[in-house]
């Protein structure tokens, strides 16, 4: 059985430009990007747990996955984006994020006119697509003392790879980029720029129904070109409840094939997220043994984020 999921694009509501489907960004701008939100919060998925950090939540996803607990984000062309400073935004919140006037002033040298910057239950949205110059601004101002990274997250960043770039060019701080690992060109692209991958592996069982061999080249070469850069990588799987050590077994020698030493997270889906069940701690600590047969490094680790009540 083969243990990833495919690429299916006539799944999705997406705008995304056929050529993109083989080089991410291939026709995105370097200087604009569509985003869903940036916030200060605390990392509540792999390795790198109860971190905070400054999340960029980028639109446009080229998967669409079962238990995806996003699905807002695969529409690529969203029409505004939410930025607050604090974990979650609270309702009838009466003091909206205040931004400084520097960065209001270079927000507004992007749109032709002042309506476009609107403040709604404690938060503040801004017009898409966000140019390069008022994104940075604004991860700066949430960046605190106790944050420890900017966190490139969707929806699916590598499609914003040209994006990337030039957002790093701009901001001297740390890039924790989590992929689907299945933008091998794109990650080409950005590998050197940055400080952590979180790359994903998707079972069979993860809702598609294309070409699995496609994928998988795709997600190996991902993580090989992260694992072969200088940058801190480990490999999440998504554990549903029919999900079995027999499924899990090609993805992990295949992990241990390209670098023994990255860390594995074993993460149990978190329902409800069209899942009603939870994989068995049985099945969960059988596959953590299975697993450790090949890698040196294999974590169980749920979302804790969820659990705390943040974003």
């Amino acid at each position: 059985m083969e243990f990833f999921c495919t690429i299916s694009y006539a799944q999705t509501n997406l705008s995304i430009p056929s050529e993109t489907k083989e080089r991410a960004g291939s026709e995105m701008s370097d200087r604009h990007a569509h985003i869903q939100e940036i916030f200060n919060s605390i990392q509540g998925e792999g390795i790198f747990i109860g971190l905070r950090q400054v999340f960029l939540r980028f639109c446009g996803c080229n998967l669409n996955c079962s238990y995806c607990d996003t699905p807002e984000t695969q529409i690529a062309d969203s029409g505004r984006c939410r930025v607050w400073q604090g974990c979650e935004p609270e309702e009838g919140f009466e003091k909206p994020t205040e931004l400084s006037e520097n960065t209001i002033k270079t927000y507004k040298k992007t749109v032709d006119n002042t309506n476009r910057l609107k403040f709604s239950k404690g938060f503040l949205t801004l017009e898409n697509p966000l140019g390069v110059d008022i994104v940075a601004d604004v991860i700066k101002e949430f960046w605190s003392p106790a944050t420890k990274h900017v966190s490139l997250t969707g929806g699916e960043p590598l499609l914003q790879s040209r994006f990337i770039r030039r957002l790093a060019e701009v901001i001297d701080l740390p890039l924790y980029l989590e992929t689907n690992s299945t933008l091998p060109d794109a990650a080409s692209d950005v590998a050197g720029l940055i400080d952590v991958a979180a790359c994903d592996i998707k079972l069979e069982e993860s809702g598609m129904e294309d070409d699995c061999d496609l994928l998988r080249d795709k997600t190996l070469r991902t993580i090989e070109i992260f694992n072969n850069n200088n940058c801190s990588v480990f490999v999440k799987i998504i554990i549903l409840p029919q999900t079995t050590s027999a499924t899990l077994i090609s993805a992990i020698k295949s992990i241990a094939e390209i670098n023994p030493e990255i860390p594995l997270v074993l993460q149990p889906i978190t329902p409800p997220i069209n899942q009603s069940e939870r994989p068995s701690p049985k099945n969960i600590t059988e596959m953590m043994d299975a697993a450790s047969r090949y890698l040196r490094d294999v974590r169980i680790i749920p979302q804790t984020h969820r659990l705390l009540g943040v974003l």
